[in-house]
């Protein structure tokens, strides 16, 4: 097994894929196959799941014979990747398909670069989690926003309460957090102000999510400029960054909402 990034845009998109995610798990597997390489991890309170999606054409050079899934301390290997420089080319790979390592470089094939080529062995870990099939749904509603607003938005919500609620309906999308500690912020996302808005006829919807979860989930807002979501009453709410214009490469989030006692 052999993947090789050399576009700088790529190396850093890669890399920033891996930036956050020891705060949802400190284990992750990467599912290989010769066609795409594959993340998914479940959070350690397990209502959030995260994906990262690339097909095998999204890399320089990607080499995988046969299926192959790799368990790895997430913390340990963007301790790894966060050494890789601007100028740098990234090459992981196994020795042999049965190796209990895998093998990191950083290269560049420039002499006046000002860096130097590093190499790293990391060890493999077994974890069992089990590969979850996440149904295709049609949502309720959808928008597009930049990436960084709705991050600060979130932000700004969580320091309120540890649930945000979002309400969204034909006529617009608010959000707001209340606690009895410091109050109550609400903020109205106008309609006009978002790349994309869609919701069926007639529908109404009110959410309610982890804060905390949410904001790790809005750290990732420099890896793409506008963000996707998704909602559904009763399912959770799914989060997209694009890595490429394509849409074959992207980091996606699902983070499952908070059930109103209240109400049952």
């Amino acid at each position: 097994m052999e993947i090789i990034i050399r576009e700088p845009t790529k190396v850093d998109a890669f890399t920033m894929s891996f930036q956050h995610i020891k705060n949802f798990s400190e284990h992750i597997n990467i599912f290989l196959s010769n066609d795409k390489f594959y993340v998914q991890s479940m959070d350690n309170s397990r209502i959030s799941i995260f994906e990262i999606h690339l097909s095998s054409d999204w890399f320089d050079g990607y080499t995988c014979e046969e299926s192959k899934v790799i368990g790895i301390h997430s913390h340990i290997f963007f301790k790894v990747l966060n050494t890789c420089e601007k100028s740098q080319s990234i090459r992981i790979y196994l020795e042999t398909m049965e190796s209990d390592h895998m093998f990191i470089d950083f290269t560049s094939d420039s002499v006046d670069s000002g860096s130097f080529d590093k190499h790293f062995e990391i060890p493999l870990i077994d974890i069992e989690d089990t590969l979850l099939e996440i149904p295709d749904i049609e949502y309720a509603a959808e928008f597009s926003i930049t990436s960084a607003h709705f991050a600060s938005i979130v932000g700004q919500l969580k320091m309120f309460g540890d649930t945000i609620n979002i309400e969204c309906s034909e006529e617009k999308i608010q959000l707001y957090s209340t606690s009895n500690e410091v109050g109550k912020m609400m903020v109205d996302i106008p309609i006009d102000d978002i790349h994309s808005f869609a919701i069926q006829e007639g529908d109404s919807l009110s959410l309610a999510y982890s804060s905390n979860l949410m904001n790790n989930i809005c750290l990732y807002n420099k890896i793409s400029k506008n963000m996707e979501v998704f909602l559904s009453n009763n399912f959770p709410i799914k989060i997209l960054y694009g890595l490429d214009s394509m849409g074959d490469a992207k980091l996606v989030f699902y983070l499952a909402p908070k059930i109103d006692e209240n109400n049952e």
